[in-house]
C-alpha cells in the first residue's frame, strides 16, 4: 500500500474533506522532469501571449490619438471613427490593468501559501 499525498487547493476550505491522492498515481501523471519542461515551455508561451496584447494595446492607443489630431487638424471630418478607435483604446487599456491586477494578486497568493 503506498502512501497518500493530501493536496490543499484554494477551495480546500470549501470542501468537506482533502483531496487524497495516492502516491503511485502521481508518479503516472509524469516525472519532475516533465513537469518543469511543461512549465517552462508553458512560460514561454504565456510571456510572449502577454508580450503582443501589450503591443495590440499600444497600437490601440497610438491609432486613437492619431484619429484624434488629425480631427483636431481638420485633416477628417470622421470623429465618430476618432471616437471609435478612443473607446477600443480605453476599454484594451482597461483590460491590461485589470489582468495586470489579477497576475500580481495571484502571484502574491502563490507567496503567501506555505508548502
Amino acid at each position: 500500500m503506498s502512501p497518500i499525498n493530501t493536496i490543499s487547493s484554494p477551495l480546500a476550505g470549501q470542501l468537506q474533506h482533502p483531496v487524497n491522492i495516492p502516491s503511485r498515481q502521481l508518479e503516472q501523471l509524469g516525472g519532475a522532469g516533465d513537469i518543469h519542461q511543461g512549465a517552462a515551455a508553458s512560460a514561454q508561451g504565456f510571456g510572449k501571449t502577454l508580450s503582443n496584447f501589450v503591443s495590440e494595446v499600444d497600437t490601440q492607443i497610438k491609432t486613437s490619438g492619431e484619429e484624434r489630431n488629425k480631427v483636431l487638424t481638420g485633416e477628417t471630418t470622421n470623429l465618430h471613427q476618432a471616437m471609435i478607435a478612443s473607446q477600443e483604446a480605453g476599454i484594451g487599456f482597461t483590460f491590461m490593468v485589470e489582468l495586470r491586477n489579477k497576475l500580481v494578486e495571484s502571484y502574491q497568493e502563490l507567496m503567501r501559501s506555505q508548502v
